[in-house]
């Protein structure tokens, strides 16, 4: 009896005592996990951040190209140029233009591959459509938009040799001192030599009896201006 007694004891003994750490086991899908777990995290690549600055500019000047990514980075440009290739996972690169070029930022790592592209346009008395949202104002019966071009849209060098009137209705068109009237499809010189930079004011006023819903609504709520460019005095 006494030696039933002592071996249940050091059944219950054994049964209570903690085990020892270092002898957990330790499930397959779980080791598998804490092994992948940080090649996932080092082996992920991404782009956080790339832009090309202006990006509309004249041929001779200077685009600046800016990125953040994560892996092996690479920065091409078509047409080719020099200074691309291999570069640091942050950093930035100056290139003087004379065509449109497109440049392409690549990131790859174990696991995946990320690319992006920041296309910058080299003007000749080139048009380029710009605009955006309209709003309404009631007392004044018009819907309005203000529009700043300024870096990284358009290059200081850039000149207005005109400008031309991209909606069904007829706008009011302001920069500055100078301000046009124009009917639908129309182009005016008014602002011939004016830098393309600064703050643009595009007017239109309500018909008769037309309410700003269906003024915003004949318009898809927005407001466009063409403007052809030179490059310089």
């Amino acid at each position: 009896m006494r030696t039933l007694v002592n071996r249940r004891a050091r059944v219950k003994s054994l049964a209570e005592s903690p085990r020892d750490s270092r002898w957990q086991i330790v499930s397959p899908v779980s080791a598998f996990v804490s092994v992948l777990w940080p090649l996932l995290l080092v082996g992920c690549a991404s782009i956080e951040s790339f832009q090309a600055s202006p990006r509309n500019l004249c041929a001779g000047d200077t685009v600046t190209v800016t990125w953040q990514a994560t892996g092996h980075v690479s920065l091409d440009a078509n047409p080719s140029l020099s200074h691309t290739g291999p570069k640091d996972s942050q950093g930035s690169e100056p290139f003087t233009l004379q065509q449109t070029t497109r440049f392409v930022l690549s990131a790859h790592s174990l696991f995946s591959q990320k690319t992006a592209d920041a296309d910058v346009v080299v003007v000749a008395n080139t048009p380029k459509e710009f605009g955006g949202l309209a709003s309404c104002d009631v007392p004044s019966q018009g819907l309005t938009l203000t529009l700043p071009l300024q870096d990284p849209q358009v290059s200081p060098a850039m000149r207005v040799t005109s400008v031309t009137n991209m909606n069904a209705r007829p706008i009011l068109l302001r920069k500055g001192n100078v301000q046009v009237t124009l009917l639908p499809g129309e182009t005016s010189s008014a602002f011939d030599h004016l830098p393309a930079q600064g703050t643009w004011i595009v007017t239109s006023t309500l018909n008769q009896n037309e309410s700003c819903a269906d003024g915003l609504s004949a318009v898809h709520d927005r407001l466009t201006f063409r403007i052809a460019f030179s490059c310089r005095d």
